[in-house]
């Protein structure tokens, strides 16, 4: 690698406990079909990990071999006792954040095996997390600041976004790209009624990598289209609906605020990866890209790798920013690093908790040859690269093009 601070990635933001009960496979299609009003549900022994960003990225990039601190807050109770005996596991408890004042968080995880997760989930001390919680050393001596959830810690979206928009200036400030993740709020919560087009107008200008889900996307910034599609799904997940043309427009509309490296989550389809030009990327301090002309101007679509059998789709969003991010701090090309988000996220659905199954970046990296993918049809001026087994769409401008 090719780091010149300490560390590789801050993470701070959503930390929580999670306990999983474990589901077997009896072929049902929606949760509706177990969660039945009134009926006993035999389940197997809980899983108990951590969960949120923190520790979904945070333990999945550390697995990967980079040098990442978490930053999450905690409260002064069993959970939190919890979560730092779980931490300590990994050696990454020593920039926990303690509240005498506020409960830790938690999460039931309801996740069956082949059907999207439902979370209970309480907020706990993530409410009160600020811009002054974080370590000034720590932020001053990493190459990238990832931050997870804001719309699941109120005093992120309170008051327009002012310390959330704080937060990612002080990195900017202490030398560090930044990152961030979101993740989608209870639509009838403070969080959902918050005006997430205005917040993210205010902070996407001072974020250099934006890790949204395509649905966390459309419910913040286009709510019509949001609601349109969510009809037409169904059941199903809106990714599975939703026109290649509108992921184009989306990537135009959000390096327009400034963003220099955009990967959606699509779930069950993949990643989309938008990034801007030459000129950009270069202001991404010491997260640069190491080779620029590969990373600026990309459009490409990285299908998932095929896994015989799902055990949870929990964290595996933040185990697939894990991949990327590691591909980006490693010196890989733009098509690597799409491939190891895939690859990542293959690795932790194999596991019950939100964090695990993941091996060494050097390890993953050689698997990927091999490993066979879902194939997807792309239509609207995609064309398919067998070399790189990846998409590239009409924005495409690959360095052999030029």
């Amino acid at each position: 690698m090719t780091a010149t601070k300490p560390i590789d990635v801050v993470v701070a933001g959503h930390l929580c406990l999670d306990l999983s009960p474990g589901f077997a496979d009896h072929g049902s299609q929606t949760l509706k079909d177990i969660l039945v009003p009134g009926r006993l549900v035999n389940v197997g022994p809980a899983a108990l990990s951590t969960g949120g960003a923190v520790s979904n990225t945070g333990l999945t990039l550390r697995m990967l071999g980079l040098k990442t601190c978490l930053m999450g807050k905690i409260g002064a109770d069993v959970l939190g006792q919890s979560v730092r005996h779980i931490l300590d596991a990994y050696e990454a408890s020593d920039s926990l954040i303690v509240d005498t004042k506020a409960a830790t968080a938690y999460s039931v995880v309801i996740a069956p095996p082949g059907i999207d997760r439902i979370f209970l989930h309480h907020p706990g001390a993530n409410d009160t997390f600020i811009s002054s919680d974080l370590d000034p050393e720590k932020l001053s001596s990493c190459r990238l600041f990832h931050f997870g959830y804001p719309p699941l810690m109120r005093r992120m979206y309170s008051d327009g976004g002012r310390e959330l928009l704080t937060m990612f200036q002080m990195a900017r400030r202490a030398g560090a790209a930044t990152s961030l993740d979101l993740a989608l709020p209870d639509p009838a919560s403070p969080a959902g009624r918050a005006d997430w087009g205005a917040i993210l107008a205010k902070v996407l200008p001072v974020v250099d990598i934006f890790l949204p889900s395509l649905e966390e996307l459309l419910y913040m910034l286009d709510r019509p289209v949001y609601e349109c599609l969510k009809a037409s799904a169904g059941e199903a997940d809106i990714c599975t609906v939703c026109p290649e043309q509108l992921l184009s427009d989306l990537g135009t509309r959000i390096l327009s605020f400034g963003v220099k490296i955009l990967a959606i989550k699509l779930g069950k389809r993949g990643y989309y990866i938008r990034t801007s030009g030459r000129d950009n990327l270069k202001t991404m301090q010491s997260a640069t890209p190491a080779d620029i002309r590969n990373w600026a101007g990309r459009e490409l679509w990285s299908e998932p790798y095929h896994v015989a059998q799902v055990a949870s789709t929990s964290g595996a969003g933040d185990a697939s920013i894990a991949g990327f991010l590691a591909g980006l701090l490693s010196g890989s090309s733009i098509e690597t690093a799409a491939e190891l988000a895939c690859a990542v996220a293959g690795l932790k659905i194999q596991v019950k908790t939100s964090v695990g199954g993941i091996r060494p970046l050097t390890d993953v990296l050689a698997s990927l040859a091999t490993w066979a993918k879902e194939r997807q049809v792309l239509g609207h001026g995609w064309r398919y690269n067998p070399a790189t087994r990846l998409w590239s769409g009409k924005m495409d401008q690959a360095p052999e093009a030029k």
